[in-house]
């Protein structure tokens, strides 16, 4: 019975899969247009500002790791 019911669903995934691949080959409207990416600019000074900012980004980012790994033990211990 296993045995059935895998090979039914390989079937059918492999038509919906081909059905798919096909109605896209054959209707190339369907495709959404992606937007182009614009680069991100580094700005090009290591100024001061651009360092303290970046410390202090990281340093925002490391707290807010903290106090998440601390809020999840702690519903993990309430719940035992």
């Amino acid at each position: 019975m296993k045995k059935f019911f895998s090979k039914l669903l390989a079937k059918l995934f492999k038509k919906v899969i081909t059905k798919s691949v096909s109605d896209v080959v054959t209707n190339p409207e369907m495709v959404p247009e992606v937007p182009e990416v614009e680069p991100i600019t580094v700005p090009g000074d290591n100024s001061k500002k651009a360092i303290w900012k970046f410390i202090i980004q990281t340093l925002i980012n490391i707290l807010a790791a903290v106090l998440t790994a601390l809020g999840a033990t702690s519903c993990v211990n309430a719940m035992l």
